[in-house]
Order: C-alpha cells, then structure tokens, then sequence
C-alpha cells in the first residue's frame, strides 16, 4: 500500500516538473500549458498590432429590439436574446444597408471588446490574397504554388502539381491529420512555434486538386507566398492595402507564431471587434468597393463567388459549396446559382455571415458554441423576420 503511494506521488511530482519546466517557446510546451484553445489566446501568441483609424466609418443606428424576443424555432420557439445569452455569445450583430438593426454584447463582453477569428482568418486571407493578384504581386490564382516556393519539391516531387487554387478551394492534398492529440495536425498548425518549418516537413495525402479537404496549413503556405511577393508580413500587407483603408473603429491585431520567427497565423488569428469584422462583410456585398475606392478589383471577387458542381459538398448539405476560403449556400436554378449566403466561420462559432441578395450582414461571435443545432438556420429566420417587417413598411 505505502509503495503504491510513493508510485503515484512520484508520478505526480514527475508531472508537476515536466508541466513547469516546459517552454510555451515548444509545441509540446503550448500544447500542454495552453491546452484546449480559446478566445482569449490572442493574449498568448505576440501580435501584429494596427491602430483604429482616426476617421472611423460607422454603421448607421436604428435598432430593433424587438428582435430581443423573436420565437426562433431552431431552439424551440426559445426568444433569440434568450439563446444569444445561454449559448456563450459574446457579441451578435445584424446589419442592413449600412444599418445596424441589431447589437448585442453579451457574457462580459462590449462594443470595443477583441474578438478572435479562429478560421474566419482564412476568409480575410482570401480577401488579402486578391490584393497581391490585383497588383501582380502574384501572377495568377493558377500558378504552380513551387513557383513561389521551389523548396517545396525537396519535401514532396508531387508538389509540382500544386495551383495556388487548390490550396484556396481546400484541394491541396496536403497532409493534414484532423484531430486534437498532440502528433495531429489540427493542433500543430495552431501552436507550432515555426510554422514555415512544419510546412516544408508536410508530404501530399492525395493528388491536387483531386477531391476536398479542410486543411488549415493551406492559408498557412498562401502566407508564405504573400511574404515572398509583398516582401512583408502577410499581417503588414494587411494592413496596408484593407486594414488602414477601412475606417475601422477600434484598434487589432494579427497573431504570429512567434516574435522570432514573424509568421502570421494565417489560418486563425486576426484579433478584432465585431463591429469591425462586419466591415468585410460590407466589402463583400460592395463587391470589394468601400466607400467608392475599389480596394479589390471586381474580377476577383467575382472569380470568389463562382461556383460550380466541382466545389459543391453534398456530403455535409445540399447547397453547400466551398470557394476561395468562403463557405457558399447556393440554390441552382438551372443553368445559374443563386446565391443564398457567403460565411466564413472559425471554431467555437465565429461567424461572419453575408446575405448578399437582402443586402444584410450577420456577425455572431463567441467564447463557445453549445445549446444552438445550427446558427445559419437562426440568421435565417432573422433575415425573413427583418424581410418580412420591411415588406409590411411598404404597404
């Protein structure tokens, strides 16, 4: 009995050390002390910082909070600021033509608060991404990705085959091991210390191009491109060509790996508010347009939303299709696509959703995700209510 006591109190003080000793300058070490990721990781990571402009662009106020107890019947007939409240929701935006209908910040949260994106960063990666072509900083969006990056052969003969395209539409074929153990890939494109480093160790799982699948080192390597062309930070190019033209109100920031190595977390870490997320969705809608100045060309957006039966994903909804880093709801209508919704959304249920043909804007971020099934079916039913009250105006 005593001997099993020294066993397990050694076991524990060997824990307690290993825990105390490890560097959050690891993986290993993030991994263990950071844990499960969360909001508030902006604060680990060192940041690219960028200033609020001192001539911020504001939505138009006329709120409707009436909204307050719409029966969302996703939940049950449960009143929306009801499941906005008990699901961990830390800000919920709804915006029409340049007016914010609804605003709410909930659960310790304000208006100037940092929300972090998660994935809703590969969205803007893409926005990014058509800057540098707009410039001819990068030649075409069907480039051999080697072309930027020769090195990459050394790692994989096929990576010859890889367009910049397919790492955009989620068809790389890069290794990605999609789970949350510490030698998984989801984890090692978060925490990794030196993600040029891992990428040029990933080996291809299947052809380029061949069939789909969610990889978070594709925005990871469009970085590493960015920086090659732009002969910056991506965050920095960021910055330049949307961030300081946007009029955004409040301050942010765009997570590295580390301060020594200055690689921005591309597929995760733009640190922001959500009144200031929204403005990429009125870029959206603008058609890359703000405020008259065209920050991207039309071309690019158009070539954004293009979709076809090659980017449809039946396997997780019907009119799901999946386009340049943009998840996209779309009706065919014979030989056309109507398109319902564009979004980019990030773990715990970060949401930018954009309803281009209501011209309405939804944000819902938040510290976790539960008690909701589906939050598209809920911006849903709040988009046909504010259709619905706009119609009755009308009469």
């Amino acid at each position: 009995m005593r001997k099993n006591f020294y066993i397990s109190l050694f076991i524990l003080a060997a824990i307690a050390i290993f825990y105390t000793t490890s560097s959050t300058k690891t993986y290993f070490g993030r991994f263990i002390k950071w844990r499960a990721s969360d909001i508030e990781d902006y604060k680990n990571f060192p940041n690219y910082n960028f200033e609020a402009s001192i001539k911020p662009f504001y939505f138009i106020k006329n709120l409707n909070n009436n909204l307050d107890n719409l029966k969302v019947q996703e939940r049950k007939d449960s009143k929306l600021l009801d499941i906005l409240e008990n699901s961990g929701t830390t800000a919920f935006l709804v915006i029409k033509n340049d007016t914010l209908l609804y605003e709410k910040y909930l659960n310790g949260y304000q208006r100037n608060s940092i929300n972090t994106s998660f994935s809703v960063a590969k969205s803007i990666t893409s926005l990014i991404t058509g800057a540098a072509i707009d410039e001819h900083l990068i030649n075409s969006i069907n480039d051999p990705v080697v072309k930027y990056i020769p090195n990459l052969i050394n790692t994989d003969s096929s990576y010859q085959k890889l367009l910049i395209s397919h790492l955009m539409d989620m068809r790389s074929g890069i290794q990605f091991k999609d789970h949350d153990l510490p030698w998984g890939d989801k984890p090692k494109a978060y925490y990794y210390p030196k993600l040029r480093e891992r990428i040029m160790e990933l080996p291809l799982e299947y052809e380029p191009g061949s069939h789909f699948k969610y990889n978070s080192y594709n925005p990871i390597l469009i970085g590493m491109i960015l920086e090659r062309v732009a002969k910056l930070p991506p965050a920095k190019y960021f910055e330049q060509k949307l961030w300081n033209e946007m009029n955004m109100e409040y301050s942010g920031s765009w997570s590295m790996d580390t301060k020594e190595s200055g690689m921005t977390k591309m597929e995760s870490g733009l640190n922001i508010s959500a009144v200031d997320f929204a403005k990429f969705g009125r870029l959206v809608l603008n058609k890359g347009n703000w405020n008259g100045k065209q920050l991207l060309s039309q071309s690019w957006m158009d070539y954004s939303f293009n979709i076809s039966e090659k980017y449809k994903l039946s396997e997780f909804a019907d009119n799901l299709y999946y386009r340049n880093f943009w998840w996209i709801y779309a009706n065919k209508k014979e030989f056309t696509y109507e398109i319902e919704s564009i979004a980019g959304t990030g773990h715990l249920g970060q949401y930018l959703f954009i309803f281009p043909k209501e011209k309405i804007i939804i944000v819902r971020m938040g510290k976790m995700d539960k008690n909701v099934d589906s939050w598209r079916t809920i911006f849903k039913e709040i988009v046909n209510q504010i259709n619905n009250n706009y119609a009755q105006q009308r009469r």
